[in-house]
């Protein structure tokens, strides 16, 4: 008779295996060859993966479009705010030739 799955794979939580900060679906130094296994079994098939992977680089894309537009708009206002300056500093002369 064999043994079940369970009495012969030591379960991932064994003291063995330093998991410490970490979720048991993490491959770690020194596992053994049957750690790796049942680690890998636990991972998102390629699928679910791929899919990830898509979504991760449409907001990535998004992101970097996104910080496009607000460094043209950052650009814009600061253009804006050296024109107010000037146009200030037009007035506050007009407004001193006046007072004189």
């Amino acid at each position: 008779m064999t043994a079940s799955r369970l009495e012969m794979d030591p379960p991932l939580s064994t003291p063995t295996r330093q998991t410490s900060g970490r979720g048991n679906n993490h491959i770690l130094a020194g596992d053994t060859t049957q750690e790796v296994r049942n680690t890998s079994s636990k991972l998102p098939s390629d699928g679910i993966l791929e899919q990830s992977v898509s979504q991760m680089t449409t907001m990535l894309s998004n992101i970097v479009e996104h910080h496009g537009r607000a460094n043209q708009r950052l650009a814009s206002l600061e253009e804006d705010l050296a024109h107010a300056k000037l146009e200030e500093e037009k007035l506050n002369a007009m407004i001193q030739a006046l007072e004189k």
